[in-house]
């Protein structure tokens, strides 16, 4: 029977450390790096500084993994007090106003149908055509409205044809085509 390793000495800083110091790792004949985590991490901060490692970095990011575990950690965080406040500090900031003009300027040049449509209801909504929205129900669930829905789409024809919808009613509405 083998003896088992229970320190062992690392590739790169030379020193001796416990089993537990090193990640795992199966190509190895003992299931663990050469390198230790502090040396490891020092690498990896090092490569994630090079212009080959952010490109890489960049790639994992777009990828359908890097996706999914980005858009999972960022929900978590923005959940969470501290991570409500980082967000309002950055919408409060001039780069944060700047990044919503921008964003607001590509969805306006993307959607203009969808623009002109909310401007003729606030427009109908300040000359008294329209009530406004926070004294009204939500057309299909009852709840208290927070918007109009636009249930027949954006054509100019169209644009005042809207009922009041709560804001998840009028995703699932835009999202399928059973309202």
């Amino acid at each position: 029977m083998a003896e088992q390793i229970i320190i062992k000495r690392c590739s790169v800083c030379k020193q001796i450390k416990p089993l537990a110091e090193f990640y795992k790792d199966k190509r190895h004949s003992d299931n663990h790096c050469s390198d230790c985590k502090i040396c490891r991490i020092q690498r990896t901060k090092r490569y994630s500084q090079t212009n080959k490692g952010k490109a890489a970095q960049k790639r994992y990011w777009q990828s359908p993994k890097g996706k999914t575990v980005g858009c999972k950690a960022k929900k978590k965080y923005a959940q969470t007090p501290k991570g409500k406040i980082a967000r309002k500090n950055y919408d409060q900031s001039e780069k944060g106003k700047i990044y919503q003009k921008r964003k607001n300027q590509r969805l306006k040049d993307k959607y203009p149908q969808r623009f002109k449509a909310r401007y003729a209801v606030n427009n109908a909504i300040k000359a008294g055509r329209l009530s406004r929205i926070n004294s009204l129900f939500c057309h299909y669930c009852h709840k208290p409205a927070q918007q109009y829905h636009h249930w027949h789409g954006y054509a100019p024809e169209y644009r005042l044809d809207v009922v009041p919808a709560c804001q998840s009613c009028d995703i699932k509405a835009h999202r399928s085509s059973f309202f």
